[in-house]
């Protein structure tokens, strides 16, 4: 078990804490490919996030849609505990729902296999910021959050995606917005950590792909 740095409360700890990364996405605006598989400078996208994670958590939960994307990925994830999703059909939360049942520790990173950047001070100081709290969310300047950036305490967020589901309520914050401890971090702050917002970029579609790609080379 790594021991973390818990720099809220100014003082050294043990923290034991879990990561999740949402796989399970079926990639509609990526032409169904398997977004996980991407690659950037020859390195498969899950495997950069994967690498990046490992270090700063006590485990990485893989979220996937069913055991036909498992057996894709199971090179590049190993024994990495994986969670399938319950239900279809109802974008992230499904995911996320898997992944925090799954999940050993009170406190969780949630990102997604299309975010491919991840950066290790931003996730310090979201898991920093989020002790004592539901949870840590990134503001950005037009006053939305990110949610798949984020640390959040995973027993309190389970019931709320389960009465968000019931509700019919598939839009990923809203049972976000429920909880009452909501720690904002705002992007200015980030910003000094990751001037470009790498942390933040998705590849939604393949044109978001050659830009990355373009990043990387400079052409």
């Amino acid at each position: 078990m790594r021991e973390s740095v818990i720099f809220n409360a100014g003082i050294v700890g043990t923290m034991p804490r879990s990561a999740l990364i949402l796989a399970g996405g079926k990639g509609k605006r990526f032409g169904y490919k398997e977004k996980a598989l991407i690659e950037i400078e020859g390195t498969p996208v899950i495997s950069r996030i994967i690498n990046t994670l490992e270090p700063l958590v006590d485990e990485i939960i893989i979220s996937l849609r069913d055991k036909h994307q498992y057996n894709l990925l199971a090179r590049l994830t190993g024994e990495l505990p994986t969670a399938f999703d319950e239900y279809e059909g109802v974008g992230p939360l499904a995911g996320i729902l898997a992944g925090l049942k799954t999940a050993s520790y009170e406190y969780i990173f949630v990102t997604a296999c299309d975010m491919p950047f991840p950066d290790p001070k931003i996730v310090e100081l979201l898991f920093s910021r989020s002790q004592g709290h539901d949870c840590a969310l990134i503001k950005r300047k037009n006053g939305s959050y990110e949610p798949l950036c984020a640390v959040y305490r995973t027993c309190l967020l389970i019931p709320l995606i389960e009465k968000s589901m019931r509700d019919n309520r598939y839009f990923i914050l809203s049972p976000v917005f429920e909880m009452n401890d909501m720690v904002e971090v705002d992007i200015a702050e980030i910003e000094k950590i990751d001037p470009s917002l790498a942390c933040l970029q998705n590849i939604n579609t393949l044109d978001d792909l050659r830009a990355v790609r373009n990043d990387f080379t400079g052409s």
